[in-house]
């Protein structure tokens, strides 16, 4: 199944805040990410309900699926760090 569609529920809320974090998009938010992600049918839809809840502002200067596509690559870099780290040859 593509990233794309993958349930919202069965993202990683670790992986997904460290993306956040690592854009620097992360800090003062105000609900918890579980709520956010909870709500969502998919990856880019958690996304997007986080950035127009927490980070509205960014619109005013970034489109919002750049900004979409922006954390899923980051989302993207920590799964692949993660499954380097966990190789046991």
């Amino acid at each position: 199944m593509a990233a794309a569609t993958t349930p919202a529920r069965a993202l990683d809320h670790e992986v997904f805040a460290e993306a956040l974090r690592s854009l620097g998009m992360l800090h003062d938010a105000r609900p918890p990410l579980a709520s956010i992600l909870a709500g969502a049918r998919d990856e880019s839809e958690a996304i997007r309900a986080y950035i127009l809840r927490e980070r509205p502002h960014l619109l005013k200067c970034y489109d919002l699926e750049a900004l979409v596509a922006l954390v899923r690559a980051a989302i993207e870099q920590r799964r692949h760090a993660l499954s380097l780290e966990q190789f046991v040859p």
